[in-house]
């Protein structure tokens, strides 16, 4: 748990971002440019409803990728490590219980939201994807900078309130878990943490879908 804590939590963290930003600077940006997005908001439909479509449907695209990863960390990893001899990695085994396996779907399905949140205000706020996607890029090298600090401070001991720090909570959490030493209310505090951020700016969102100066590129 120790070895894979140094470098899971980074990988998980950045990969579920890559995926949410494929998706969401497309799926909204795309969209606005393409003229697709006006048709959309002529109809009877409520903006708050097509805001919520949205994100909706991008976070179950994007944790389907996030499914992938954790089934290969839940599966693919301890058959990996009981496979090799002891003289290799010195009987290192890894395996995980029940609760964590939905603390640690938890996690990453919560932090997928909020990447998809993250994307998606970006990307209705540009007038095109490539402006979409030079707004995203700080945010992209904020998320690497985040998942690499726990490649550096190990498994050092963190005060309680790190864990609800959003993007950077998640990855202390995931590292956490792996070593087994994730508390209910480190776990607690990562979710309400990371949930609570994604509201705020689903909210942003709505508002920006019923701004006509910003959705019509005026």
């Amino acid at each position: 748990g120790k070895l894979f804590g140094t470098l899971l939590p980074y990988f998980i963290t950045f990969m579920l971002f890559v995926g949410a930003m494929s998706l969401g600077v497309d799926a909204i940006a795309g969209e606005k440019e393409r003229g697709t997005m006006a048709s959309m908001l002529l109809t009877p439909l409520k903006r708050r409803d097509i805001v919520l479509g949205k994100l909706i449907s991008l976070s179950i695209l994007s944790s389907l990728s996030a499914a992938v990863y954790a089934v290969t960390m839940i599966i693919a990893m301890p058959i990996m490590l009981n496979g090799l001899s002891g003289e290799e990695l010195g009987g290192i085994s890894l395996s995980f219980s029940i609760v964590q396996v939905i603390e640690l779907f938890a996690i990453m399905i919560s932090l997928v939201y909020l990447y998809v949140a993250i994307v998606s205000l970006a990307a209705v706020l540009a007038k095109t994807a490539k402006e979409a996607s030079s707004y995203v890029t700080p945010i992209y090298i904020i998320v690497l900078a985040a998942g690499m600090v726990t490649m550096f401070t190990g498994n050092s001991e963190k005060v309680l309130g790190m864990y609800a720090i959003p993007v950077y909570g998640s990855a202390i959490s995931i590292q956490s878990l792996l070593v087994g030493e994730l508390t209910l209310a480190q776990f607690g505090l990562t979710i309400a943490g990371t949930v609570l951020i994604a509201g705020i700016l689903t909210g942003l969102i709505t508002r920006a879908f019923n701004s006509e100066k910003i959705m019509f590129n005026a």
